[in-house]
């Protein structure tokens, strides 16, 4: 086991917890993902996984080692990028990557070999002699995942990695980190609900500064009723009777069991004059239901916008 953690809690003013018994354990090889919108307590849990930050109570070993007691020795063995990281203005991608590399204890050849390895993988070979200063949002948080995803580290740590980024530059982090499965144990945080459904081996679902569920994708998604969603509109009042289904700003969810089921409720919505869309159910809809679900405008705006 990487990560051994049990009933973690904190709380800066003794009164209100950010985050209350929370169990976690990571096995060796595992991409795990916190999921959970703003304030779920996702950052407060990876600061205290990676010894950044002491809980109020619990217990915590990473990677055989009693993070409580001896941190500095876990640190040696990690490696992570907070969410609010920024780079170096002054310097360019590669010498971030470089420099981090040979400070880990890399050699010049091995840490210029996986320096350009991870640069190339996430489409910065081009601007690598770029000063941070003049490159976008977007690039310099590639930058600083490259820095990490570059250190073999045994255990990594990715808080909201891609949060900002466009499309494309988010699936090439995607594509990384896939490719890095195989290679380190990663726990990343993300409110993308797709980011965790693409990636994760296992889904950590956190609201409240606690755990309200996991399991794998497939087995989250066998956790609420219906292969289907009925996702009906236009009408003030519900008229699903016998099934299960949530109301979610201006539609209803409603969640049935068949492709059969499912048309038949949409005919009987658009009958009242409403409109309806069935579709297979997502990991998106599990959320919904079990935590209420949140927007992914949350996230901040577009950093590879110049």
């Amino acid at each position: 086991m990487v990560v051994e953690a049990e009933g973690l809690g904190k709380t800066y003013d003794g009164v209100k917890w950010a985050l209350r018994d929370v169990d976690l354990d990571v096995n060796r090889g595992r991409l795990v993902t916190l999921l959970g919108p703003n304030g779920a307590g996702k950052t407060t849990l990876v600061r205290i996984l990676t010894t950044e930050l002491k809980p109020s109570r619990g217990r915590l070993t990473i990677l055989g080692e009693d993070a409580l007691r001896n941190p500095e020795r876990v640190r040696h063995r990690i490696a992570s990028i907070p969410q609010e990281a920024k780079p170096i203005y002054f310097v360019t991608p590669y010498e971030l990557v470089f420099s981090y590399l040979v400070f880990r204890g890399f050699s010049i050849g091995d840490a210029r070999f996986e320096a350009r390895r991870a640069l190339e993988e996430l489409g910065l070979w081009e601007v690598r002699n770029r000063v941070m200063n003049n490159l976008s949002g977007g690039y310099k948080r590639r930058a600083l995942v490259a820095m990490v995803l570059a250190s073999g580290a045994e255990l990594i740590f990715l808080d909201e990695p891609t949060t900002g980024l466009d499309v494309f530059s988010r699936r090439s982090v995607w594509d990384a980190l896939a490719r890095l499965k195989s290679e380190s144990t990663v726990v990343l945080t993300t409110h993308y609900i797709e980011e965790a459904e693409f990636l994760s081996d296992e889904v950590v679902v956190m609201d409240n500064g606690s755990v309200v569920t996991r399991g794998t994708v497939d087995e989250l998604l066998s956790k609420v009723e219906g292969e289907y969603v009925v996702e009906a509109y236009g009408l003030d009042k519900p008229v699903f009777e016998g099934y299960s289904y949530v109301k979610l700003n201006n539609r209803y969810l409603v969640y049935v069991n068949s492709s059969e089921e499912s048309s038949l409720v949409a005919r009987e919505y658009a009958k009242m004059g409403g409109k309806a869309l069935v579709r297979r159910k997502t990991l998106e809809d599990v959320v919904i239901r079990l935590v209420g679900g949140w927007s992914n405008d949350e996230a901040s705006g577009d950093l590879d916008s110049d």
